[in-house]
Protein backbone atom coordinates (compact mmCIF):
# COMPACT_ATOMS: atom_id res chain seq x y z
CA UNK A 1 0.00 0.00 0.00
CA UNK A 2 1.26 3.47 -0.94
CA UNK A 3 1.72 5.67 2.14
CA UNK A 4 0.93 9.35 1.52
CA UNK A 5 2.51 12.10 3.61
CA UNK A 6 3.05 15.86 3.52
CA UNK A 7 6.21 17.73 4.47
CA UNK A 8 7.69 21.18 4.15
CA UNK A 9 10.96 19.82 2.76
CA UNK A 10 12.22 16.54 1.33
CA UNK A 11 15.94 15.71 1.17
CA UNK A 12 16.88 12.99 -1.31
CA UNK A 13 20.03 11.16 -0.26
CA UNK A 14 21.66 10.81 3.16
CA UNK A 15 25.23 11.38 2.05
CA UNK A 16 27.45 14.26 3.17
CA UNK A 17 25.27 16.95 1.56
CA UNK A 18 21.91 15.51 2.61
CA UNK A 19 22.93 14.96 6.23
CA UNK A 20 24.75 18.30 6.48
CA UNK A 21 21.56 20.06 5.43
CA UNK A 22 19.44 17.91 7.72
CA UNK A 23 21.76 18.76 10.62
CA UNK A 24 21.04 22.47 10.15
CA UNK A 25 17.30 21.73 10.10
CA UNK A 26 17.20 19.72 13.34
CA UNK A 27 14.75 21.39 15.74
CA UNK A 28 13.74 24.03 13.19
CA UNK A 29 10.14 24.91 12.40
CA UNK A 30 10.08 22.72 9.30
CA UNK A 31 8.71 19.22 8.80
CA UNK A 32 11.43 17.36 6.92
CA UNK A 33 11.79 13.91 5.35
CA UNK A 34 15.08 12.32 4.28
CA UNK A 35 14.79 9.62 1.63
CA UNK A 36 17.78 7.29 1.38
CA UNK A 37 17.99 4.54 -1.25
CA UNK A 38 20.34 2.25 0.73
CA UNK A 39 19.41 0.20 3.78
CA UNK A 40 22.48 1.28 5.75
CA UNK A 41 24.43 4.47 5.07
CA UNK A 42 27.39 3.14 7.04
CA UNK A 43 28.06 0.20 4.73
CA UNK A 44 30.69 2.28 2.94
CA UNK A 45 33.37 4.11 4.88
CA UNK A 46 34.73 7.46 3.72
CA UNK A 47 37.24 9.92 5.07
CA UNK A 48 36.73 13.59 4.26
CA UNK A 49 39.76 15.84 4.50
CA UNK A 50 40.00 19.61 4.19
CA UNK A 51 41.87 22.72 5.25
CA UNK A 52 40.36 24.66 8.13
CA UNK A 53 39.36 27.70 6.09
CA UNK A 54 35.68 27.73 7.05
CA UNK A 55 33.96 27.22 10.39
CA UNK A 56 31.83 24.08 10.59
CA UNK A 57 29.91 22.44 13.46
CA UNK A 58 32.10 19.33 13.33
CA UNK A 59 35.33 20.29 15.07
CA UNK A 60 34.49 18.11 18.07
CA UNK A 61 34.32 14.94 15.94
CA UNK A 62 37.45 15.49 13.82
CA UNK A 63 39.56 12.32 13.64
CA UNK A 64 42.91 14.14 13.42
CA UNK A 65 44.48 17.41 12.28
CA UNK A 66 47.95 18.30 11.02
CA UNK A 67 50.06 21.45 10.68
CA UNK A 68 52.11 20.31 7.69
CA UNK A 69 51.87 18.15 4.59
CA UNK A 70 54.46 16.67 2.23
CA UNK A 71 54.48 16.45 -1.56
CA UNK A 72 57.06 14.26 -3.31
CA UNK A 73 58.11 13.59 -6.89
CA UNK A 74 61.14 11.36 -7.42
CA UNK A 75 63.99 13.06 -5.50
CA UNK A 76 62.07 16.27 -4.82
CA UNK A 77 60.34 16.59 -1.47
CA UNK A 78 58.46 19.71 -0.35
CA UNK A 79 56.84 20.59 2.97
CA UNK A 80 53.53 22.47 2.94
CA UNK A 81 52.97 24.70 5.97
CA UNK A 82 49.43 24.33 7.34
CA UNK A 83 49.82 26.07 10.70
CA UNK A 84 47.36 28.83 9.79
CA UNK A 85 44.89 26.52 8.03
CA UNK A 86 45.20 23.12 9.65
CA UNK A 87 44.54 20.05 7.54
CA UNK A 88 41.74 17.99 9.11
CA UNK A 89 40.11 14.61 8.53
CA UNK A 90 36.64 13.45 9.48
CA UNK A 91 35.37 9.85 9.41
CA UNK A 92 32.05 9.46 7.60
CA UNK A 93 30.78 6.88 10.11
CA UNK A 94 31.35 9.27 13.01
CA UNK A 95 29.73 12.10 11.04
CA UNK A 96 26.72 9.96 10.05
CA UNK A 97 26.11 8.62 13.53
CA UNK A 98 26.45 12.05 15.14
CA UNK A 99 23.75 13.53 12.90
CA UNK A 100 21.48 10.47 12.95
CA UNK A 101 21.57 10.58 16.75
CA UNK A 102 20.45 14.23 16.70
CA UNK A 103 17.66 13.39 14.25
CA UNK A 104 16.45 10.56 16.50
CA UNK A 105 16.15 12.98 19.40
CA UNK A 106 14.02 15.46 17.46
CA UNK A 107 10.60 14.95 15.94
CA UNK A 108 10.72 17.39 13.02
CA UNK A 109 12.79 15.12 10.75
CA UNK A 110 11.75 11.69 9.47
CA UNK A 111 14.40 9.35 8.03
CA UNK A 112 13.26 6.68 5.57
CA UNK A 113 15.89 4.20 4.33
CA UNK A 114 15.65 1.69 1.46
CA UNK A 115 13.56 4.24 -0.44
CA UNK A 116 14.72 4.90 -3.97
CA UNK A 117 12.94 7.77 -5.71
CA UNK A 118 10.95 6.57 -8.71
CA UNK A 119 9.55 9.89 -9.86
CA UNK A 120 9.75 13.58 -9.09
CA UNK A 121 7.12 16.00 -10.38
CA UNK A 122 5.97 19.54 -9.69
CA UNK A 123 2.81 21.56 -9.98
CA UNK A 124 2.05 25.17 -9.13
CA UNK A 125 2.07 24.72 -5.38
CA UNK A 126 4.05 21.58 -4.49
CA UNK A 127 6.54 18.88 -5.39
CA UNK A 128 5.46 15.25 -5.49
CA UNK A 129 8.09 12.60 -4.69
CA UNK A 130 7.23 8.94 -5.27
CA UNK A 131 9.03 5.82 -4.13
CA UNK A 132 7.83 2.23 -4.23
CA UNK A 133 6.01 2.59 -0.91
CA UNK A 134 5.62 6.33 -0.40
CA UNK A 135 4.11 9.40 -2.02
CA UNK A 136 5.39 12.61 -0.44
CA UNK A 137 4.10 16.10 -1.10
CA UNK A 138 6.25 19.04 -0.08
CA UNK A 139 7.08 22.68 -0.75
CA UNK A 140 10.68 22.08 -1.85
CA UNK A 141 13.09 19.22 -2.60
CA UNK A 142 16.85 19.14 -2.04
CA UNK A 143 18.28 16.48 -4.32
CA UNK A 144 21.81 15.07 -3.88
CA UNK A 145 21.54 12.20 -6.36
CA UNK A 146 24.19 11.80 -9.09
CA UNK A 147 23.21 12.95 -12.55
CA UNK A 148 24.01 11.29 -15.85
CA UNK A 149 26.29 14.02 -17.16
CA UNK A 150 29.51 14.06 -19.14
CA UNK A 151 32.52 14.53 -16.89
CA UNK A 152 35.92 15.42 -18.35
CA UNK A 153 37.91 13.77 -15.55
CA UNK A 154 37.47 11.58 -12.48
CA UNK A 155 39.42 11.25 -9.27
CA UNK A 156 39.57 7.48 -8.81
CA UNK A 157 40.95 6.03 -5.60
CA UNK A 158 41.41 2.90 -3.56
CA UNK A 159 42.34 3.36 0.08
CA UNK A 160 43.32 1.00 2.88
CA UNK A 161 43.51 1.56 6.64
CA UNK A 162 46.84 0.01 7.56
CA UNK A 163 47.74 -1.05 11.12
CA UNK A 164 51.33 -1.94 11.98
CA UNK A 165 52.71 -3.79 15.00
CA UNK A 166 55.58 -1.28 15.19
CA UNK A 167 56.00 2.51 15.01
CA UNK A 168 56.55 3.13 11.29
CA UNK A 169 54.58 6.26 10.39
CA UNK A 170 55.47 9.91 11.04
CA UNK A 171 52.09 10.98 12.39
CA UNK A 172 52.95 14.68 12.12
CA UNK A 173 53.50 14.72 8.35
CA UNK A 174 50.87 13.30 6.00
CA UNK A 175 51.88 12.60 2.41
CA UNK A 176 49.68 14.93 0.38
CA UNK A 177 50.96 13.57 -2.92
CA UNK A 178 53.72 11.08 -3.64
CA UNK A 179 53.81 10.72 -7.40
CA UNK A 180 54.49 7.23 -8.71
CA UNK A 181 56.81 6.31 -11.54
CA UNK A 182 53.97 6.07 -14.06
CA UNK A 183 55.06 8.81 -16.46
CA UNK A 184 51.96 8.90 -18.65
CA UNK A 185 49.43 9.01 -15.78
CA UNK A 186 48.67 11.47 -13.00
CA UNK A 187 48.91 8.87 -10.26
CA UNK A 188 49.99 9.33 -6.67
CA UNK A 189 49.89 7.95 -3.13
CA UNK A 190 47.97 9.91 -0.49
CA UNK A 191 48.91 8.92 3.06
CA UNK A 192 47.30 10.17 6.28
CA UNK A 193 49.00 8.89 9.46
CA UNK A 194 46.59 8.89 12.41
CA UNK A 195 49.26 7.53 14.73
CA UNK A 196 52.71 5.98 14.42
CA UNK A 197 51.03 2.62 13.81
CA UNK A 198 47.91 3.47 11.85
CA UNK A 199 47.44 5.27 8.53
CA UNK A 200 45.10 5.60 5.57
CA UNK A 201 47.01 4.92 2.35
CA UNK A 202 45.23 5.74 -0.90
CA UNK A 203 46.25 5.02 -4.46
CA UNK A 204 44.76 7.82 -6.59
CA UNK A 205 44.39 8.77 -10.25
CA UNK A 206 43.19 11.94 -11.93
CA UNK A 207 42.07 10.44 -15.23
CA UNK A 208 39.49 10.54 -18.02
CA UNK A 209 39.67 6.79 -18.41
CA UNK A 210 38.53 4.07 -16.04
CA UNK A 211 41.70 2.96 -14.26
CA UNK A 212 42.29 -0.52 -12.83
CA UNK A 213 46.03 -0.87 -12.30
CA UNK A 214 47.26 -0.13 -8.74
CA UNK A 215 43.74 0.39 -7.40
CA UNK A 216 43.64 -2.65 -5.16
CA UNK A 217 44.71 -4.08 -1.82
CA UNK A 218 47.77 -5.79 -3.29
CA UNK A 219 49.29 -2.49 -4.43
CA UNK A 220 48.88 -0.94 -0.96
CA UNK A 221 50.51 -3.99 0.64
CA UNK A 222 53.46 -3.77 -1.75
CA UNK A 223 53.80 -0.04 -1.07
CA UNK A 224 54.02 -0.60 2.70
CA UNK A 225 56.57 -3.39 2.35
CA UNK A 226 58.73 -1.36 -0.04
CA UNK A 227 58.62 1.96 1.82
CA UNK A 228 58.59 0.82 5.42
CA UNK A 229 60.37 -2.57 5.24
CA UNK A 230 57.43 -3.82 7.20
CA UNK A 231 55.77 -7.21 7.08
CA UNK A 232 53.95 -7.16 10.43
CA UNK A 233 50.90 -5.16 9.41
CA UNK A 234 47.28 -5.72 8.51
CA UNK A 235 44.65 -3.90 6.48
CA UNK A 236 41.67 -3.24 8.74
CA UNK A 237 39.27 -1.87 6.11
CA UNK A 238 39.25 -0.37 2.63
CA UNK A 239 37.44 2.40 0.77
CA UNK A 240 37.16 3.23 -2.90
CA UNK A 241 35.29 5.52 -5.25
CA UNK A 242 35.23 8.06 -8.05
CA UNK A 243 34.72 11.82 -7.69
CA UNK A 244 33.66 13.95 -10.70
CA UNK A 245 36.27 16.59 -11.51
CA UNK A 246 34.86 19.05 -14.01
CA UNK A 247 35.25 22.81 -14.03
CA UNK A 248 31.97 23.30 -15.85
CA UNK A 249 29.45 21.16 -13.97
CA UNK A 250 26.28 23.21 -13.71
CA UNK A 251 23.60 22.05 -11.36
CA UNK A 252 20.10 21.57 -12.69
CA UNK A 253 18.28 23.31 -9.87
CA UNK A 254 14.80 24.66 -10.54
CA UNK A 255 12.53 26.89 -8.47
CA UNK A 256 11.15 23.84 -6.66
CA UNK A 257 14.09 21.41 -6.70
CA UNK A 258 17.57 22.38 -5.52
CA UNK A 259 20.55 20.19 -6.37
CA UNK A 260 23.12 19.80 -3.58
CA UNK A 261 26.46 18.03 -3.21
CA UNK A 262 29.03 16.89 -5.76
CA UNK A 263 26.73 16.90 -8.79
CA UNK A 264 25.55 20.43 -8.06
CA UNK A 265 29.05 21.72 -8.76
CA UNK A 266 30.27 21.81 -5.15
CA UNK A 267 33.36 19.70 -5.91
CA UNK A 268 36.48 21.70 -6.74
CA UNK A 269 37.58 20.48 -10.16
CA UNK A 270 41.34 20.76 -9.67
CA UNK A 271 41.41 18.90 -6.34
CA UNK A 272 38.23 16.87 -5.84
CA UNK A 273 37.71 18.56 -2.46
CA UNK A 274 34.03 18.86 -1.61
CA UNK A 275 33.37 18.75 2.15
CA UNK A 276 33.93 22.44 2.99
CA UNK A 277 32.10 23.56 -0.14
CA UNK A 278 29.11 21.47 0.90
CA UNK A 279 29.15 23.16 4.32
CA UNK A 280 29.17 26.57 2.63
CA UNK A 281 26.39 25.44 0.32
CA UNK A 282 24.04 24.23 3.06
CA UNK A 283 24.73 27.28 5.24
CA UNK A 284 23.78 29.46 2.28
CA UNK A 285 20.59 27.43 1.82
CA UNK A 286 19.63 27.85 5.47
CA UNK A 287 20.28 31.60 5.33
CA UNK A 288 17.93 31.95 2.35
CA UNK A 289 15.52 29.10 3.02
CA UNK A 290 12.31 31.20 3.24
CA UNK A 291 13.08 32.73 -0.17
CA UNK A 292 14.00 29.34 -1.65
CA UNK A 293 10.74 27.78 -0.46
CA UNK A 294 8.69 30.69 -1.74
CA UNK A 295 10.46 30.26 -5.10
CA UNK A 296 11.98 33.74 -5.10
CA UNK A 297 15.56 32.49 -4.98
CA UNK A 298 17.51 29.72 -6.70
CA UNK A 299 20.92 28.32 -5.81
CA UNK A 300 23.87 29.41 -7.96
CA UNK A 301 24.19 27.61 -11.28
CA UNK A 302 28.00 27.90 -11.07
CA UNK A 303 29.22 27.36 -7.55
CA UNK A 304 32.83 28.43 -8.15
CA UNK A 305 33.97 31.78 -9.50
CA UNK A 306 34.60 32.19 -13.22
CA UNK A 307 38.36 32.65 -12.88
CA UNK A 308 38.75 29.55 -10.67
CA UNK A 309 36.73 27.46 -13.10
CA UNK A 310 38.89 28.61 -15.99
CA UNK A 311 42.13 27.91 -14.12
CA UNK A 312 40.84 24.48 -13.11
CA UNK A 313 39.90 23.77 -16.70
CA UNK A 314 43.48 24.45 -17.81
CA UNK A 315 44.79 22.30 -14.94
CA UNK A 316 42.68 19.35 -16.06
CA UNK A 317 43.86 19.71 -19.66
CA UNK A 318 47.51 19.52 -18.62
CA UNK A 319 46.86 16.62 -16.23
CA UNK A 320 45.25 14.73 -19.10
CA UNK A 321 47.77 15.56 -21.84
CA UNK A 322 51.04 16.11 -19.98
CA UNK A 323 50.88 14.65 -16.47
CA UNK A 324 54.67 14.75 -16.03
CA UNK A 325 54.68 18.51 -16.61
CA UNK A 326 51.90 18.98 -14.07
CA UNK A 327 53.76 16.99 -11.43
CA UNK A 328 56.80 19.25 -11.88
CA UNK A 329 54.60 22.34 -11.83
CA UNK A 330 53.05 21.35 -8.50
CA UNK A 331 56.46 20.72 -6.93
CA UNK A 332 57.55 24.18 -8.04
CA UNK A 333 54.33 25.76 -6.81
CA UNK A 334 54.49 24.29 -3.31
CA UNK A 335 58.25 24.95 -3.05
CA UNK A 336 57.50 28.65 -2.68
CA UNK A 337 56.87 30.36 0.65
CA UNK A 338 53.29 31.17 -0.29
CA UNK A 339 51.59 28.12 1.22
CA UNK A 340 48.79 30.14 2.83
CA UNK A 341 47.92 31.67 -0.55
CA UNK A 342 47.99 28.23 -2.19
CA UNK A 343 45.72 26.76 0.49
CA UNK A 344 43.25 29.64 0.10
CA UNK A 345 43.32 29.07 -3.66
CA UNK A 346 42.65 25.34 -3.28
CA UNK A 347 39.90 26.08 -0.74
CA UNK A 348 38.00 28.53 -2.99
CA UNK A 349 38.75 31.64 -0.94
CA UNK A 350 41.69 33.25 -2.79
CA UNK A 351 42.20 36.99 -2.95
CA UNK A 352 43.25 38.60 -6.22
CA UNK A 353 46.78 38.77 -4.82
CA UNK A 354 46.67 35.03 -4.08
CA UNK A 355 45.63 34.28 -7.65
CA UNK A 356 48.41 36.48 -9.03
CA UNK A 357 50.95 34.65 -6.85
CA UNK A 358 49.71 31.30 -8.17
CA UNK A 359 49.89 32.42 -11.79
CA UNK A 360 53.42 33.79 -11.38
CA UNK A 361 54.64 30.47 -9.99
CA UNK A 362 53.17 28.32 -12.76
CA UNK A 363 55.16 27.51 -15.94
CA UNK A 364 53.96 30.19 -18.36
CA UNK A 365 54.43 28.46 -21.72
CA UNK A 366 52.53 25.28 -20.95
CA UNK A 367 49.68 27.09 -19.16
CA UNK A 368 49.29 29.57 -22.02
CA UNK A 369 49.35 26.69 -24.50
CA UNK A 370 46.51 24.82 -22.80
CA UNK A 371 44.50 27.95 -22.11
CA UNK A 372 43.48 27.84 -25.78
CA UNK A 373 42.95 24.09 -26.18
CA UNK A 374 39.53 22.63 -25.55
CA UNK A 375 39.56 19.41 -23.53
CA UNK A 376 37.94 16.41 -25.23
CA UNK A 377 35.20 14.88 -23.11
CA UNK A 378 34.60 11.14 -23.19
Amino acid sequence: MLTKSEYDLVIIGAGCAGLSLAHRLVGKNYKVCILESSADINLKNKLWSFWDTYETPYDHIIKKEWESLVIKNKNSLVNINCKKYKYKSLDSHVFNNFILNLIDKNDNINFISSSKVKSLSTNKSEVIVKTKDHELKCKHVFDSRPENIKVSMWQQFFGAYVESEEDIFDDEKPMFMEFSGIEDKFHFIYLLPFSKREALIESTYFSQEKEDQYLDKKYIEEYVKENYSQSNFKIRKTEYGSIPMDANIKNSSTKSITKIGSFSGATRASTGYTFINIQKQVDNIINHLPDIISKRRKIKKNYHSYILRKMDEVFLKIVNEEPRQMKNALIKLFSSNNNDAQIRFLSDIPSIIDIVKIILLLPKKIFLKYSFIKIVKK
